[in-house]
């Protein structure tokens, strides 16, 4: 992996090929528009020589027994989030993924921002959604779930591992015929590893697909079955066959139409109790509409969406 550089003061960090003073101005330049803001930080588009950047800031909110003291913790316990989303982009562009490309970051006691190029797109259900508006035949539906499982296996079968992939996350775009361009943002709990094999890595794989698996009503059980089995015939039938490797009642035989079976039920669990989850939080919040806590109106239409969750 490309080594990063800290030529002022151990503050500014820059990507290779990245200049010193074009870093200044993207991390110096003023919002063009706040995309999203919360308590941990502010997801912002900048503009620079009419080319658009997207600039994650990042605020201190890891709690700690000192309190208000925790901003002057060392600076891995501090910012370990941005750290994550930097290396694992700069690991991605050097294996062809499709993420950002990251070009600088800057560190200090209070706040951390990170700088990347800007991925132009909707989430997953959201591209969706606007879809359906358009037609209700099912060809291109059928054709984009058997398109989107290979794109997934595409990045597990790279190494990455992440406790984030929500279709907030999926960026997808083009029209509803294709071609379609797939990207992964906000890698702030992703990381790329060397081997793929490995019970652990397997466990991440099925809770991944759960994480992107739990959808709104939009979109169909039926597209997600499809999409899972392309998952499947694409490459990841592998991790099945190896669930079963480490399973304590595998046999030197591996039956792999019954390790796929077992593989497709585990997600399609982790998918329902995400589903509870976000039910139980809803129902609390007093939340009942069909659509509530997806950004889609009543008649499942995606509300303005410039490219980010209401909080990062």
């Amino acid at each position: 992996m490309p080594r990063d550089t800290s030529p002022v003061h151990g503050n500014i960090f820059l990507a290779p090929d990245m200049d010193l003073q074009q870093a200044h101005q993207l991390l110096d330049t003023p919002a063009h528009r706040v995309i999203a803001e919360g308590r941990r930080g502010r997801l912002e588009e900048i503009q620079l020589e009419g080319t658009s950047y997207a600039r994650k800031v990042y605020r201190v909110t890891k709690k700690s027994i000192h309190g208000t003291a925790v901003r002057w913790l060392p600076a891995f316990m501090r910012w370990g989030r941005v750290r994550r989303s930097w290396n694992a982009m700069l690991e991605g562009e050097q294996r062809a993924m499709p993420l950002p490309r990251v070009l600088c970051r800057s560190e200090n006691r209070h706040q951390a921002r990170l700088v990347t190029t800007w991925i132009p797109g909707e989430p997953l259900h959201h591209w969706h959604a606007r879809q359906l508006q358009q037609s209700t035949a099912d060809g291109w539906e059928r054709q984009f779930a058997e398109w989107i499982g290979p794109q997934l296996f595409q990045l597990f079968a790279a190494g990455m591992t992440t406790r984030d992939l929500s279709p907030n996350n999926v960026l997808i775009s083009g029209p509803k015929s294709g071609p379609w361009q797939f990207h992964l943002v906000d890698l702030d709990e992703a990381r790329l590893q060397r081997f793929t094999e490995g019970e652990s890595f397997i466990d991440q794989v099925i809770y991944s697909l759960s994480q992107i698996g739990h959808l709104p009503p939009t979109i169909s059980p039926r597209f997600r079955m499809r999409a899972l089995v392309a998952f499947l015939e694409a490459g990841g039938q592998r991790w099945a066959d190896g669930q079963a490797e480490f399973s304590p009642r595998s046999t030197s035989f591996i039956d792999r139409r019954a390790a796929r079976k077992k593989f497709i039920r585990q997600v399609i669990d982790g998918v329902l109790r995400f589903d509870r989850r976000k039910e139980k939080h809803l129902k609390k919040a007093g939340r009942t509409g069909r659509y509530a806590g997806w950004g889609l109106d009543d008649d499942g239409l995606p509300v303005p969406f410039d490219g980010a969750r209401d909080e990062i």
